[in-house]
């Protein structure tokens, strides 16, 4: 094996690799990279710069890349590639002056089979600021009481693209594109598919509601699960370099990025894995 694997943080999260080969990568070297992701469910490639053509090569190691819903953010001669940009202040993907992503999440949850796992690529990242945050929710429900594991063991959420309790902005959507996303209903504990192991599968910026509770009953539980889940024993912050490449496992984490100073550009190129359908 040819690449070096920096151990992930206290949370379990952030393991960073160097010296992978982009451009013609080992298959040993593949191999380790799915196992690095595998006990680091949020992990960065650190190894200059990316091509189109390598940042998919790259993806198709962890899967197969699925197109992004909204076709505004989608590359033109990339479709499997979206287009995030922060320039002068404005969010290109919802016409603003907010920080796309600004909320803890976790992608995709609004469709009834979400992508597994989220790549991003720092094309170009500003000097100071705009990290992002990850929460590992592995941890978070393996810490819950036993109590709390027991009531939620067979809730399930009512996902949303605009919901009740969106806290941050988000695009629009075509007609066609409404279409597609009708409210989908997950469970509030999730299974992964590869490690059999537990998560708490919640998004604050698109469940609507808990299914079968009262309004009011749902929502204290779910503000206490995200309380619980986004404490600072559960979260690792990534403090992005130029060119690095991130990605991170939506069917175990959640994230949100932070502001920068001025009016820095900020360019990141994303690919959504395929997944499945929660369970």
């Amino acid at each position: 094996m040819s690449i070096a694997l920096t151990d992930p943080g206290s949370a379990g999260l952030g393991a960073v690799v160097t010296g992978f080969d982009l451009e013609s990568p080992a298959a040993e070297d593949c191999e380790a990279l799915r196992h690095a992701f595998r006990a680091s469910p949020t992990l960065c490639i650190r190894n200059g710069t990316a091509t189109p053509e390598s940042f998919l090569r790259l993806a198709g190691i962890f899967g197969t890349p699925q197109r992004e819903l909204m076709g505004v953010l989608r590359d033109t001669d990339y479709p499997e590639i979206s287009l995030i940009e922060r320039r002068q202040g404005i969010s290109t993907a919802t016409g603003k002056a907010a920080t796309f992503g600004g909320q803890w999440h976790t992608d995709d949850s609004y469709m009834a089979v979400p992508c597994a796992a989220t790549m991003l690529y720092g094309e170009v990242v500003p000097p100071k600021g705009g990290d992002t945050s990850f929460t590992n929710m592995h941890l978070a429900y393996e810490a819950l009481p036993d109590e709390t594991k027991t009531r939620i063991a067979r809730l399930k959420a009512v996902h949303m693209y605009q919901a009740r309790r969106n806290r941050s902005p988000v695009p629009e959507r075509s007609a066609e594109e409404e279409a597609r996303t009708p409210p989908v209903t997950h469970p509030l504990v999730r299974t992964h598919p590869e490690t059999g192991r537990k998560a708490l599968y919640i998004n604050p910026n698109r469940i609507d509601r808990i299914a079968d509770l009262p309004l009011a009953d749902g929502d204290a539980l779910l503000d206490k699960l995200i309380e619980h889940a986004t404490q600072p024993a559960f979260v690792h912050v990534h403090a992005w370099q130029p060119d690095d490449i991130v990605i991170w496992d939506n069917r175990c984490t959640m994230h949100k990025a932070s502001p920068h100073q001025g009016d820095h550009p900020r360019r990141l190129l994303r690919i959504l894995i395929e997944g499945t359908v929660p369970v």
